[in-house]
């Protein structure tokens, strides 16, 4: 083929690709709004979680994946009028099947369910999700999607400002009355499923005050402009495509009724203590915090609807303790200062995030890289978690029903000022949560809740995470030591040389802003 006919296929070829990536989304003009019902409507759960306690919140932390899990589907059969359901990643595995499952089956029960997922992972399960929105109880509404449905991918050579700018936020909430939010997206390996690895993640149940103002924030997302019913995008399905998904579904519930962790959820006491009523629930002031989803139509630096700064100043500043866990941690030279001068003013700052080994995502590790020498020279303690030890934990807790997890990988979000107050929700402390995805969480003036965080950093954190350290205050070489075995190791421990090869690169280039 000669040069003319190589540049002549290079040309059709880039025309063809923008001509895909060019697709336009359809018109919302004939897309109707809905609403939360209203939180006053009778509803069983209130008597269950005794949810009037004038203007505070009650708080049930759900560290336990399994028990994240059950509370879920617990509440989803408890359910009487209505369910609204927000992810970011909604991955097509058995904890996902099960969960769709019985969302279909309260649909039939004649319990409004709303689904609303970022369109990132979505494309193998359109299908599916499509099917279910032929349900008249059931409706289904992707954010931000992609124009062109056959290769969304393509999307990123035309719009990559756009979509590469997600949804993040966590969020389920049932009859206006009970209100889960955390880390937690819906997959196997957040809630303890995985046969090979497991997220170590963090979610509260929430009742009380916060929880109509959480379906505020469900609404504004629902609504919005960057939300279309999946049926806009695809096409408008049927009944027979409805009744396939039906079947399927209820086959898998039957194959998987006596699966290992089926019966590690029917071993949880979390649905007899719902149940019963007697959920041990920490009623506090509490407020949500959501970035507004415009934020992923400004311009970066344009922060009007961006949650951060109003979280910081409800928090306030720390006179004697920080302790923050991030899986993401990329603290950028503004978070450094601010860090390393509360510990000049006499605030013990702890951070927890992945090590290499233990992360999930060796691009922001690698980003994360370049501030661990000046945030351990400005006195920061710095923690990496191992990836085999909580494993070996969750296996040993669980020997009974032993899931064979041989990693794990720290996913949880949370921070904690003074014993006093806790933020749980979706936001790392990295750009890309500051700036780019939208994120939600609840700030909880709870000092419960504030010393369950503080005495596990204390007491068992050591046998957990590695503690970082220099070789010499004035350099940038560090040293790992498992303060309980007193063992030290020079380069990233349990990685090989080509991971940290890789990682090294990674950070030459000017990427952190993206991370």
């Amino acid at each position: 083929m000669s040069l003319k006919e190589h540049i002549k296929w290079l040309c059709a070829l880039i025309i063809l690709s923008c001509m895909l990536g060019c697709a336009a989304l359809p018109s919302r003009d004939m897309i109707s709004p809905s609403y939360a019902i209203d939180a006053d409507l009778h509803s069983n759960l209130g008597d269950l979680v005794g949810y009037h306690h004038n203007d505070l919140s009650g708080f049930y932390p759900l560290a336990d994946g399994v028990d994240a899990f059950v509370a879920r589907l617990a509440l989803i059969e408890a359910a009487q009028h209505s369910i609204d359901v927000q992810y970011y990643l909604y991955h097509r595995q058995q904890t996902t099947k099960l969960f769709t499952a019985y969302l279909l089956a309260a649909a039939n029960r004649g319990v409004r369910v709303r689904l609303l997922l970022d369109d990132m992972s979505q494309a193998d399960s359109a299908f599916d999700l499509g099917a279910l929105a032929q349900h008249a109880n059931f409706s289904v509404r992707l954010f931000n999607p992609f124009p062109n449905r056959s290769l969304p991918a393509l999307g990123f050579i035309t719009n990559f400002k756009q979509l590469s700018r997600r949804m993040h936020n966590k969020s389920f909430i049932v009859d206006n009355q009970v209100f889960i939010t955390g880390g937690r997206n819906m997959g196997n390996a957040y809630f303890a499923a995985e046969d090979h690895s497991e997220f170590i993640d963090l979610d509260v149940l929430a009742v009380g005050k916060v929880v109509p103002e959480a379906s505020v924030a469900f609404d504004l997302y629902w609504n919005h402009e960057l939300s279309y019913p999946i049926q806009t995008l695809r096409g408008e399905s049927d009944d027979d495509a409805l009744q396939k998904v039906t079947d399927r579904l209820d086959s898998y519930v039957k194959l998987n009724r006596d699966s290992n962790y089926v019966q590690r959820l029917r071993a949880s006491d979390l649905v007899s203590l719902l149940e019963s009523g007697q959920l041990n629930l920490d009623w506090q002031q509490a407020d949500i915090f959501y970035d507004h989803p415009d934020k992923l139509l400004n311009e970066v630096g344009q922060r009007s609807a961006n949650m951060s700064a109003h979280l910081f100043k409800a928090m306030g500043e720390p006179k004697r303790k920080v302790i923050i866990v991030s899986p993401y941690f990329i603290p950028k030279d503004q978070g450094v200062n601010r860090l390393t001068e509360w510990v000049k003013q006499g605030v013990e700052v702890t951070v927890l995030t992945n090590s290499l080994a233990a992360t999930d995502v060796a691009a922001v590790h690698a980003g994360y890289g370049h501030y661990r020498a000046a945030l351990l020279r400005g006195g920061v303690k710095l923690w990496e978690l191992k990836p085999s030890s909580l494993a070996a934990l969750k296996n040993q807790k669980n020997k009974k029903h032993k899931t064979g997890s041989s990693q794990a990988s720290l996913h949880a979000k949370t921070m904690t000022l003074d014993d006093k107050v806790i933020f749980v929700g979706s936001l790392n402390l990295d750009p890309r949560s500051f700036d780019l995805n939208t994120e939600m969480g609840v700030l909880v003036q709870s000092e419960k809740l504030s010393i369950m965080l503080s005495d596990w950093v204390d007491d068992k954190m050591k046998y957990f995470a590695w503690q970082l350290a220099l070789k010499h205050s004035d350099e940038e070489a560090l040293i790992w030591r498992d303060t309980v075995t007193n063992e030290t190791f020079d380069n990233e421990p349990q990685t090989s040389a080509w991971r940290r090869f890789s990682v090294w690169f990674m950070s030459l280039f000017p990427i952190e802003d993206a991370l």
